[in-house]
């Protein structure tokens, strides 16, 4: 029996061992399923996924090539296409581009139609390579490769097949970077609208992106230049130069604001600057408009910013304040009668002008005198701007009034139409900044869509940004153009006749009483942009060749043409160069020398600044208590002053510069006004320092500690030694005492 269940029990458990290496067996099975299964997942999503550095078109924002961005703009507008289309090849041949810019393209439509689905786009290469976006994974020869997820085998790549997909995903970039996009307009002619920016996009050139329809560029009919001729009037030689420039950049007129640069005569005679124009100047200048086929608008300010006339003893009864001459009273006969006989001098030389503008921006002060007082502001504004208009339209027929909109913003249409502003001016929309919508929301464009038939707008290329610049910020006036294209196109549908245009101004003082600001030759490259910008409606690699040839970048048959602005260099770096003093320092245009001057001139205000700041501040020894006190060493004080001498010589040696560089341009006065605003200030700080060096190092006996308190203090509270009857040393002791 023993036995019997000895060998039981062994197979039993000789059962249990087989059931349990079964199980285990079929767990093992399970396992190994279930990893190939979870393998093969994983290589199916790496083999979709883009490797390093490959971005697909659809990835929105994180688009890193050029080309990837357009095909996906296009996709996402269109919303008919899918990714897979893509992996068609385009063979894009390259015409030769007759400005040799590099910016024609052969018309491929039946590829970009495959490929994008769009009826009007294609890509253009800007070197001699073929352009060339395939499925392949491979690297051929003159072709660039582009992922397509039908065609990524499904195995793991190796790190040398990453690295090569990579590799060439760069390459692409670098060759699309110079590649457009032409947009064919209905008619036979076409505009290059987008060109490609380097790797980084739009932004690595500092040119804004600005959400304009491609295939509609926007492009105001008129494009005045705006000229503040206000206490420094170009010499008419220089606007002669001037003016041929500006029209072969795309410009159709020019918005003349005289002030006291006219010529007056009679009554109005003592309002003339000692340097205004002649008669015979304003026949020369406005001949020379109308012969480079530009439009002349006048500008004569009616009731705000009158300070020109108001200042004069003979016209100071007018003030609307006594103590301002800024504004004229709308409520005295006498101002309506001097309004009238300037713009009868004014349109007498321009004979012909079918626009007037009469101002009006900035009315400050309004109701105040007491004759004034008992009316509302918007109606005194109201009836003096329909009095004024009444009479240019009664005595010019022909002849339309525009005025700034900036007093009629606040305004409600029930009164705009009480005084038929409407029938009797055009507004000029006018914002410097690049948020046009936050100083012009919608609402007012829609307001005056239901007054105004025709509406104007006003950009900027100087004087905006601040009252003492003396150059322009290049990258932020051309985002205000471009914006102001933007909103014009969003807009101008709204009004019955439209927008009739955009003035780029260019002030040269914020107002009569203002020092100067950028004078016009210091921002001609801005100009040059933004009338390029507003006349192709974009800017873009493809205005290059034009732009460097208006500002004299490059001369035929010269060495540096070709090295200097090579095609594959980028049009503008706006972001390193916002003054374009890089780009342009070496170009020649009208009023060039001026332009380079004022590089000088940064770097010299760097150099006085850092100086002076060292010296006077960071240093010990001749700060303002050591100078007030006469207490210093004099071997420290040498130390200190050594780069006197050559800084003061800078300084010097850029105010006799200045006289070279403006005498083609400004008269005697305006440069000499121009020196003691902008070098004179900081040569007399050094002449000072200089002064006060000496006296410190005149002194041979310095008296000992405590030097004596300073007696003004004690009215800051600071105490004084006779009021405090813990001091241990007599008032009578103390140095000076």
């Amino acid at each position: 029996m023993g036995l019997a269940a000895s060998y039981a029990g062994r197979l039993g458990l000789t059962a249990w061992r087989r059931k349990s290496t079964l199980l285990g067996l079929a767990a093992g099975l399970v396992l190994l399923v279930l990893c190939l299964q979870y393998n093969t997942a994983s290589r199916s999503d790496s083999a979709v996924k883009p490797e390093d550095g490959i971005q697909e078109p659809t990835s929105g924002k994180d688009d890193k090539s050029p080309l990837q961005r357009t095909l996906r703009n296009h996709q996402e507008g269109r919303n008919s296409d899918t990714l897979g289309k893509v992996s068609n090849d385009l063979q894009l041949p390259r015409v030769p581009d007759p400005e040799g810019g590099g910016n024609l393209l052969e018309d491929n439509a039946d590829d970009l139609k495959r490929s994008i689905g769009g009826e009007n786009v294609k890509f253009v290469q800007a070197e001699g390579k073929e352009a060339v976006v395939t499925s392949s994974h491979e690297t051929v020869p003159g072709k660039h490769q582009f992922p397509s997820k039908a065609r990524i085998p499904m195995e793991q790549p190796a790190r040398e097949d990453v690295a090569a997909r990579k590799a060439s995903v760069e390459q692409l970039d670098v060759d699309v970077q110079r590649a457009v996009v032409e947009v064919s307009t209905s008619g036979p002619q076409s505009v290059m609208q987008y060109n490609s920016y380097d790797q980084q996009g739009l932004y690595q050139m500092g040119i804004p992106y600005v959400n304009l329809d491609p295939r509609k560029p926007y492009v105001p009919e008129q494009r005045l230049v705006h000229f503040d001729l206000k206490g420094a009037p170009p010499k008419v030689s220089y606007l002669k130069r001037l003016f041929p420039l500006i029209r072969e950049l795309g410009a159709t007129g020019v918005l003349l604001e005289w002030e006291d640069m006219f010529p007056f005569t009679g009554p109005l005679s003592s309002i003339a600057a000692g340097n205004a124009y002649s008669r015979r100047d304003v026949e020369e200048i406005l001949t020379a408009a109308r012969g480079s086929e530009l439009e002349v608008i006048p500008l004569v300010q009616t009731f705000g910013h009158v300070e020109f006339a108001l200042k004069h003893p003979e016209f100071s009864g007018l003030r609307e304040v006594p103590e301002s001459p800024q504004a004229l009273c709308p409520s005295l006969n006498a101002s309506m009668d001097f309004v009238e006989k300037m713009i009868e001098q004014v349109m007498e030389l321009h004979q012909g002008a079918r626009f007037l503008h009469i101002g009006c921006d900035e009315v400050f002060q309004m109701g105040e005198c007491r004759r004034c007082r008992s009316q509302m502001r918007e109606t005194l504004f109201l009836s003096h701007v329909a009095r004024v208009a009444s009479f240019v339209r009664s005595r010019y027929g022909a002849v339309t009034p525009i005025i700034w909109d900036d007093m009629l913003r606040h305004l409600s249409p029930q009164s705009l139409d009480e005084f038929h502003m409407g029938e009797l001016v055009e507004p000029m929309v006018w914002v410097y900044a690049e948020d046009v919508y936050r100083f012009v929301p919608t609402m007012v464009w829609e307001k005056f869509a239901s007054v105004f038939p025709y509406v104007w707008t006003a950009s900027a290329f100087k004087g905006a940004f601040g009252e003492t610049l003396y150059i322009p910020n290049v990258k932020r006036h051309l985002e205000n153009n471009l914006r102001w294209l933007e909103v014009m196109s969003a807009e101008g549908p709204k009004f019955k006749g439209g927008i009739r245009g955009l003035a780029i101004t260019g002030w040269q003082r914020y107002d009569h009483f203002a020092v100067l600001c950028e004078l016009l030759p210091a921002a001609v490259p801005s100009l040059a942009i933004n009338l390029l910008a507003t006349s192709h409606g974009y800017f873009n690699q493809s205005l290059k060749s034009k732009l460097h040839s208006s500002l004299g970048c490059s001369r035929p048959g010269s060495p540096s043409s070709s090295s200097s602005y090579s095609r594959s260099e980028a049009i503008v770096n706006l972001n390193s160069d916002p003054y374009l003093w890089d780009k342009f320092g070496r170009c020649f245009f009208p009023g060039s020398p001026f332009f380079k001057l004022t590089y000088r001139l940064h770097a010299a205000e760097i150099e006085v600044k850092e100086f002076l700041e060292s010296v006077t501040k960071s240093k010990g020894w001749m700060t303002d208590y050591n100078i007030r006190r006469k207490f210093s060493s004099p071997l420290r004080v040498d130390e200190l002053m050594g780069e006197h001498p050559r800084v003061y010589h800078t300084l010097t040696s850029l105010a006799r510069s200045a006289r070279d560089a403006l005498d083609d341009v400004f008269d005697s006065f305006t440069i000499t006004e121009w020196v003691e605003q902008r070098i004179y200030p900081d040569i007399q700080k050094l002449e000072q320092l200089q002064h006060d060096s000496l006296a410190l190092k005149s002194v041979r006996i310095w008296p000992k500690r405590p030097l004596p308190p300073l007696r003004d203090l004690k009215r800051l509270g600071a105490p004084m030694p006779e009021d405090d009857t813990s001091d241990t040393i007599p008032v009578s002791q103390l140095s000076g005492k």
